[in-house]
């Protein structure tokens, strides 16, 4: 590594140390206290959070798995996606990726031509995400992202391709 990028690194862990530094002080600050959920996404919070979805009372993922299990065929229909066009599918928050893998095996069988981005804040959630679509859908393009919704959907201003945003289950902000 040459010194240009190691100085860049640095500047990066300095920028991601200040931000941490701010956001904690603001949340411990106020009279209601909180922490941005980003700092709980590793592999012990995602296993957690995996536990909390399958509870009786987290309805929400067992509703959408269920939307998608019956109607991704009438979803894809309602997008108007075309098989010889190509698209990238946009997940945010995508985790372990259950409820989309339903739409991406249905768009498999349609021979749909797609790149699949899932965005997380967790890369564990990531590298787990892919290591099962590689095994499950061998074939399917994967270009995940690790980071801030936004500031990952600004870089993609770029690209000229369609693109369909899923931003599935309760997001709190």
């Amino acid at each position: 590594m040459n010194k240009t990028d190691l100085i860049s690194k640095i500047n990066v862990i300095n920028s991601m140390i200040d931000e941490l530094k701010k956001e904690v002080d603001e949340g411990l600050s106020n009279e209601e206290k909180s922490l941005p959920s980003k700092y709980f996404y590793d592999k012990t919070g995602d296993a957690l959070f995996i536990k909390i979805m399958g509870l009786p009372e987290y309805y929400v993922t067992r509703s959408e798995l269920e939307i998608f299990k019956t109607h991704s065929d009438k979803i894809i229909e309602a997008l108007q996606l075309k098989p010889d066009t190509y698209f990238d599918l946009i997940e945010l928050g995508a985790g372990d990726g259950l409820k989309t893998k339903e739409l991406l095996r249905e768009l498999n069988r349609g021979n749909y031509r797609l790149d699949y981005m899932p965005i997380d804040i967790s890369q564990n959630a990531l590298d787990n995400l892919e290591a099962d679509l590689n095994n499950e859908l061998p074939s399917l393009s994967i270009n995940k992202k690790q980071g801030d919704y936004f500031e990952i959907l600004e870089s993609l201003k770029e690209n000229k391709h369609p693109k369909v945003i899923l931003f599935l289950g309760i997001k709190y902000w």
